[in-house]
């Protein structure tokens, strides 16, 4: 229960953090020239946006979360588990942002839901099969001892 609510966390706070650092970008505007003031200007704008800082702030506990996360778990289940930002920022940009989503940008993210079902079905089954061999294991170890 304690990975899931971990593993979720990440999600959210992923999906949050990159939502919320896109709307702050899109209220700082890009970089009109490449010089020493303008990069300048840019920076000063960026670094007091609040949609900017919350952004920064979220994904620091994404991080934080994440690798609390690999401290637990193998990456080969996580990194497909968080793959659901994938979906839920879609659908974010979309709501909150109003992005426009085509029709294959959403088909692909069935396309990853369909890969996330399967990773987490087969952990699933690794973790039963591991608790089932844990006690035969011991039997076994304690028959083979001196």
């Amino acid at each position: 229960m304690r990975n899931f609510v971990v593993l979720s966390l990440i999600v959210v706070l992923q999906v949050l953090g990159n939502v919320s650092l896109s709307r702050g970008m899109r209220h700082v505007g890009g970089l009109e020239a490449v010089t020493a003031p303008s990069v300048l200007a840019f920076c000063l704008r960026t670094v007091v946006e609040p949609w900017v800082l919350i952004g920064a702030a979220l994904l620091i506990g994404f991080f934080i979360m994440y690798l609390t996360a690999l401290s637990r778990l193998d990456l080969s289940y996580v990194l497909p588990m968080t793959a659901s930002t994938y979906i839920l920022t879609a659908l974010f940009a979309w709501l909150i942002l109003g992005e426009t989503i085509a029709p294959n940008r959403w088909l692909g993210t069935i396309v990853v839901s369909a890969g996330i079902i399967l990773v987490g079905h087969s952990e699933h089954k690794k973790s039963k099969a591991a608790a089932r061999a844990a006690p035969a294991m011991a039997e076994e170890a304690e028959g083979v001892a001196p």
